[in-house]
């Protein structure tokens, strides 16, 4: 038998364990997107999630959270889907997980899922090992402190440095983009400046700083190439 829809507050509870800064206004924000549609009781209108929309929700999240896709790519996937389609293998695994969905993890699990062993990093990258050690020597990939494992991110580099050689780019030309992204960090850090001499850092504040700055970025990149 179906399980009975769920509020706001019920879904936000049931996924904090995986994702830990989820809140309200960023399940407003992807509804308002397209990206999920929950039922709207009437007539009090509040917002009840079914289990196809929780599923849905937990994609969209991992998708971000693992593969740094954007939204407009997230939603092409998404209607790929609606449409009966397969995604490729290594699209299709950033909404799988072996956790049932809905079910809250332990903190220290949603941390320890972000992070992947260096097989996992070629593998996934497709990266050969000389260039994987290449990006370790210019310090574009590292290990997290106090572990022998990897961020997400390393993945994601990994994977841009392989296709970027596709087209002569050498791993040595990505320490321009690390160069950008150090400024770009800097700015982040005076933006949330005042907040951290109050009481601290919403972090919703945190996510709209880092979302409006990677749209500039794109913004400006676009520019200069189409200039």
């Amino acid at each position: 038998m179906a399980s009975a829809p769920r509020t706001i507050g019920a879904v936000l509870e049931a996924i904090r364990g995986e994702f830990p800064d989820i809140s309200v206004s960023k399940l407003r924000y992807l509804e308002s997107e397209g990206l999920i549609s929950p039922e709207r009781d009437q007539p009090s209108g509040y917002r009840r999630f079914r289990q196809v929309d929780i599923d849905r929700l937990l994609f969209v999240l991992r998708a971000q959270r693992d593969k740094y896709l954007p939204l407009k790519v997230i939603r092409e996937q998404l209607d790929a889907l609606d449409r009966g389609e397969e995604l490729p293998p290594e699209l299709a695994a950033a909404g799988t997980d072996e956790q049932p969905p809905g079910k809250p993890r332990p903190r220290s699990a949603a941390v320890a899922s972000r992070l992947v062993t260096r097989r996992q990093v070629l593998v996934e990258s497709g990266l050969g090992e000389a260039a994987f050690i290449e990006l370790e020597r210019l310090k574009l990939i590292s290990v997290r402190r106090g572990t022998h494992l990897y961020g997400r991110e390393a993945v994601a580099i990994a994977s841009a440095a392989k296709r970027l050689s596709g087209f002569g780019v050498d791993p040595r030309q990505l320490r321009v983009v690390q160069q950008a992204a150090a400024t770009e960090a800097a700015l982040v850090e005076q933006a949330l400046a005042p907040y951290q001499r109050r009481s601290g850092v919403p972090r919703e504040t945190v996510a709209d700083v880092y979302r409006v700055i990677l749209q500039a970025h794109a913004a400006l990149l676009h520019s200069q190439i189409n200039e």
